[in-house]
């Protein structure tokens, strides 16, 4: 029998955390076919979606299938094709419960990394 060094299980991804990473791989890579321009306006509606208007937001709240469908309408008009990828990831953070602001910060911080490496 092999040795290993945990108990339990290994820890391998699970298909709901893999496809949620394959969909997050895809909006990064619509995000850095965009133009500078749109990249920021894109930006700025992440950033509204992810903390809104309140004053005091946690990472932990979660965020509602409305407030996707607002982010949406107003990335449609920038890019059909991010609004389309971003209501995809949404809607499987959705299913699997993990629809909250940290993984809308994770995913801004995922872009804004590839926008930083796509540029001279």
């Amino acid at each position: 029998m092999e040795e290993t060094y945990s108990e339990g299980p290994v820890s391998e991804p699970q298909p709901d955390e893999i496809k949620v990473r394959k969909l997050k791989v895809t909006l990064g890579n619509a995000y850095v076919r965009l133009a500078a321009r749109d990249r920021q306006k894109v930006m700025r509606t992440f950033k509204q979606f992810a903390f809104g208007t309140k004053s005091s937001v946690s990472y932990w709240d979660p965020w509602s299938k409305d407030e996707m469908k607002r982010c949406y309408l107003q990335l449609k008009p920038i890019s059909q094709k991010m609004a389309n990828d971003l209501r995809r990831w949404a809607s499987e953070l959705l299913k699997v419960g993990w629809n909250n602001r940290l993984a809308l910060k994770s995913l801004m911080d995922e872009l804004d990394c590839r926008r930083s490496i796509e540029e001279p």
